[in-house]
């Protein structure tokens, strides 16, 4: 008898991630939809879910989770790792069975609009001390006290006058104060300047908008990042006064990309 050969491929794995914290969601009560229908890809813990053998076609898949808000996106191959395709799902908690520290957001509708985010200025991550543009490798000087982990993946490296952040997404971290990008930086940077995680937020199809934080700290001084009719846009809010938050349609066009360059080390001392 000839012995049976099973091949199995990977077409997608899934990260459910916590954007308030970071964190992977370990949540047991959840839910897939591909396209519509109910779907069932395997655990794999630690917040992982992968579906096996299916046909790597964009598809759309929802999430629905415990704990926190519904949520989805659009799979598309042709932006993904060919050898594991990966997507992270960012969720947000709800206000009533969020688990751990309270969450507070602002929400609302503006016409046009396509994404939002922020980060907080004032809880960095890490420090940008050095670039190397062949390798995308990013030397860092990390905050006293804290430990180097970026495994969230998502990060903003603000500019000089804080006004604004370039998107990062850091693929690996090579030693204890160096990490590696998956693309070259696209805006010159200042030494020293601030790295700090992105908290995602939601927006449907008419342009209403929910972003939560965790209520952890006395500083809810947040920035910004908006889309509007493909443009992007930053505002300063407090997230201790939701009440009379407006998200405005004010646009700072996108940065055209101009080479990298070292700006001179921001007065600024390490945290």
């Amino acid at each position: 008898m000839k012995a049976s050969v099973i091949r199995a491929q990977l077409g997608l794995l899934i990260r459910l991630i916590d954007t308030t914290t970071g964190a992977a969601v370990e949540e047991n009560n959840v839910r897939f939809f591909v396209n519509g229908q109910s779907a069932r890809p395997a655990p794999r813990g630690d917040g992982c879910f992968v579906f096996i053998n299916i046909e790597r076609v964009d598809f759309r898949l929802d999430v629905e989770t415990f704990g926190y808000e519904r949520a989805g996106i659009d799979v598309r191959y042709e932006e993904l790792d060919d050898r594991i395709p990966t997507c992270d799902i960012f969720l947000i908690p709800s206000e009533k069975h969020a688990k751990g520290d309270t969450v507070i957001g602002i929400f609302g509708n503006l016409p046009f609009l396509e994404a939002i985010e922020a980060v907080d200025r004032k809880r960095p991550v890490c420090r940008i001390s050095d670039f190397t543009e062949k390798t995308c490798k990013m030397k860092v000087i990390r905050q006293a006290g804290r430990t180097l982990d970026l495994d969230y993946g998502h990060y903003g490296l603000l500019q000089a006058d804080g006004n604004s952040y370039e998107k990062i997404l850091v693929s690996e971290t090579d030693a204890v104060q160096m990490i590696k990008l998956k693309n070259a930086l696209q805006m010159p940077y200042t030494v020293n300047a601030p790295i700090a995680r992105i908290v995602f937020g939601s927006v449907d199809e008419k342009g209403n908008y929910l972003l939560r934080i965790r209520d952890d700290s006395d500083s809810h001084d947040y920035l910004l990042r908006y889309v509007v009719k493909g443009e992007v846009c930053y505002q300063q809010t407090d997230f201790r006064d939701p009440e009379n938050f407006k998200l405005t349609a004010h646009v700072k066009k996108k940065e055209k990309a101009k080479p990298v360059q070292k700006k001179e080390e921001s007065e600024e001392e390490n945290e």
